[in-house]
């Protein structure tokens, strides 16, 4: 009896002590919650040397009217180049952040941040088409933001990355411009930075191939009954000589986006000549997470953002 009361005691004690330090876990976990959702929530900071204007309609496709955010240097005495970020989110969510235009303003740059129609709201190639008319638009308000109308940059991540990329080597392409307004003004750009972008659907495999897949949606189909499409919409189709020069940086573990995707397109325009340099990031899936949980990730995001930074340097003198 006495053994046995000895053993119910120390059960308890134990169980005590494991619901105590459950309880401990579980605040901790509901306070980085909080913490997490606060950050998210914080509001945009603008330093005190850069403008910004948001919700600004650089188009109105039908009565949909497509929006961006633009951040300028005070005190410019001469026309800058203009980076501009193109949101991911799987062609059928995300937006514009204003934040990444006032990041490149910060360095010196007109930071821009535009949306585009989603795959919700029309499909391939509106997204494209949307693109290539903000790049428009800001050729035709260059006086007016002091952009250096010949050196244009933009970067993106994901469904984004793909979106740079093509704006990167389809230039001329009718199909791809639309009508979009300012049609006097050219499109091209003179710096990528793509982001783990997809390129060739058909090559993804998996889920990928789904009819509710993001690139079916994107496509407005099955995208294995779509081959023209899915050849139009890959940048690859579109390479020449003639393309800017293009940065790549992509996750080796992204099963999101499969790391061969951007193989393919480094690979399209080295055969080319085009200036072009793939960076594969050691132990990072699908937005440079490290994978798996608490792995380090090599080059860390600072880095990745710097590679960035420093590519629009290069190529937009």
């Amino acid at each position: 009896m006495k053994k046995c009361l000895i053993s119910t005691v120390a059960f308890l004690v134990v169980l005590a002590v494991g619901l105590v330090a459950f309880g401990q876990q579980k605040v901790k976990r509901s306070a980085g919650r909080r913490q997490g959702a606060q950050r998210r929530q914080q509001p945009l900071v603008i330093p005190d040397n850069v403008t910004v204007e948001k919700d600004i309609v650089y188009l109105e496709a039908g009565d949909y009217p497509v929006t961006l955010d633009i951040a300028v240097p005070k005190g410019l005495t001469k026309p800058v180049p203009a980076v501009v970020h193109i949101h991911g989110g799987g062609f059928a969510g995300g937006a514009k952040n204003a934040r990444h235009a006032v990041r490149y303003a910060v360095e010196g740059f007109i930071g821009v941040s535009i949306n585009y129609r989603l795959s919700g709201v029309a499909p391939f190639p509106a997204a494209v088409q949307d693109c290539k008319a903000a790049i428009r638009w800001l050729r035709a308000n260059a006086e007016k933001y002091h952009i250096d109308p010949d050196h244009i940059g933009i970067w993106g991540t994901s469904a984004g990355g793909h979106l740079v990329a093509i704006l990167g080597t389809s230039g001329g392409d009718q199909y791809l411009e639309g009508y979009g307004g300012n049609a006097e003004y050219s499109s091209d750009v003179q710096a990528v930075v793509d982001h783990f972008g997809p390129t060739d659907f058909l090559k993804m495999g998996g889920n990928h191939l789904a009819s509710n897949s993001p690139e079916s949606r994107f496509l407005g189909g099955k995208i294995t009954g779509l081959p023209d499409q899915v050849r139009r919409a890959n940048p690859i189709t579109y390479v020449d000589k003639n393309d800017p020069p293009m940065l790549i940086i992509h996750g080796k573990e992204d099963r999101t986006v499969i790391f061969n995707q951007s193989e393919l397109l480094y690979a399209a325009l080295q055969k080319a000549g085009v200036i072009a340099k793939l960076v594969p990031v050691a132990n990072a899936g699908h937005g440079y997470r490290p994978t798996p949980q608490g792995a380090t990730t090599s080059p860390r995001r600072p880095e990745i953002d710097d590679m960035e930074l420093e590519w629009f340097r290069q190529y937009l003198k």
